[in-house]
């Protein structure tokens, strides 16, 4: 007996917050439709950075994972087609 079975996924960032003085922490995960979709939303997270500090090391900042391909929930899923990016947190 085959049973069709439909896996949902998409690309996954764990970010994380450095704040000086305090260390870091957990500061959620970032969902993408595609690879293309999560590097583009790298390159323009680290323009924004760039464009605000230079090249200077600000006091506090969320550095990303790279991008993983996972299964996700039908819930997620749904949101992911309204959506660019689906930020848990």
């Amino acid at each position: 007996m085959n049973k069709n079975i439909n896996i949902i996924s998409a690309y996954q960032i764990q970010w994380t917050e450095y704040e000086r003085g305090w260390g870091n922490r957990p500061d959620g995960i970032s969902y993408h439709k595609s690879k293309k979709d999560a590097d583009n939303f790298l390159n323009k997270h680290f323009e924004m950075e760039k464009g605000r500090n230079g090249n200077n090391v600000p006091d506090e900042y969320s550095a990303p994972s790279e991008p993983k391909l996972v299964e996700i929930s039908e819930d997620i899923f749904e949101q992911l087609k309204l959506k660019e990016v689906v930020w848990i947190r």
